[in-house]
């Protein structure tokens, strides 16, 4: 990227979806809803290692759900993503089903009882949702090496932009574990709707309302 230039984001191909994982896995190296499914894990480098075999499933799972990952690049390869769901509601036990041929390899990441609690996690953040029609941010995460290059900015743009154009959804759902993060997003225009605590992790839920279209 040309410096000072303004951040592309792409739509991610499955052909991707490995960068992206290892970029995301560094990404959430800390966060605590994650750092709670993996208690014993303490070792930043291997916390991240099996946090891309989490991304890698959740990713293949994205693709058999056909819901799109958006990301930036740099030099080739994906440094920052998006993981979104859209407005036509998926439920707990039809993402479950999509999700089975990726338990092996979520169970050689987390371990059985990592997979239990990644599910007590899905299921209360997925009964959670507001009931207004929405585009959901799963998850997004900018590697490490690439944090303050506006990366996450530019994909948040991207999401309330794709919003703007779609009458028919409220705006832009996510929940966030770090005060931090609340800062960042209600700077760009995210309000807070109330607090949960998954697997006793307090969880921000916040809405961005969409805007008239472009």
């Amino acid at each position: 990227m040309v410096p000072d230039e303004k951040p592309r984001v792409s739509l991610i191909f499955p052909e991707q979806y490995k960068q992206a994982s290892i970029a995301l896995g560094r990404a959430f190296i800390n966060d605590p809803p994650l750092v709670a499914v993996l208690p014993d894990v303490t070792d930043p480098a291997l916390r991240a290692a099996r946090l891309t075999d989490v991304f890698r499933s959740a990713l293949a799972v994205q693709r058999r759900m056909g819901e799109p990952v958006f990301g930036v690049l740099h030099e080739g390869r994906v440094v920052a993503a998006a993981v979104t769901e859209g407005a036509s509601y998926t439920s707990f036990a039809s993402f479950i089903a999509m999700g089975l041929p990726q338990i092996p390899r979520m169970v050689g990441a987390v371990g059985w009882g990592g997979l239990r609690r990644a599910m007590q996690l899905t299921e209360v953040l997925a009964r959670n949702h507001p009931r207004e029609p929405h585009l959901y941010l799963n998850f997004l995460g900018v590697d490490p090496d690439y944090q303050g290059s506006h990366f996450g900015t530019a994909l948040l743009e991207h999401l309330r932009d794709a919003v703007a154009q779609r009458t028919d959804l409220a705006g832009v759902y996510l929940e966030t574990a770090t005060a931090a993060n609340v800062a960042y997003y209600s700077a760009r225009g995210y309000e807070v709707l109330s607090e949960i605590y998954p697997l006793g992790v307090r969880m921000w839920r916040m809405f961005q309302r969409r805007r008239s279209g472009l």
